[in-house]
């Protein structure tokens, strides 16, 4: 005879209210996967280099391949860092455009 772990009265749980994502873990929430993310993180990565992109996300390179090839999403965070790197870096380019016009004259 096997004797069952389970209770001996099970009782039906409250149903969950959906938010949109099946898990309310962080990890497990998956982001929106388009077109325009990932080729967006992938013009970025271009720009930048992919390992200074990922040490701006704060992710690893590996992660940033995965959200570039679509196998996770891009989140709305993960875009706006991407283009503040990519701000920070073209007022940089900018300034030594300058500092070199300056050295013509």
């Amino acid at each position: 005879m096997m004797n069952s772990a389970a209770p001996a009265k099970a009782c039906k749980p409250a149903p969950l209210k959906r938010l949109g994502t099946c898990s309310r873990k962080r990890e497990q929430v998956a982001f929106p996967v388009a077109v325009v993310r990932m080729m967006g993180l992938d013009t970025v990565a271009g720009l930048l280099g992919k390992g200074r992109l990922a040490d701006k996300l704060c992710i690893t390179v590996r992660a940033l391949n995965f959200k570039i090839s679509g196998d996770r999403g891009a989140s709305d965070a993960n875009l706006t860092d991407a283009a503040a790197a990519l701000a920070s870096r073209s007022e940089g380019l900018v300034a030594h455009a300058h500092k070199l016009r300056e050295a013509i004259q």
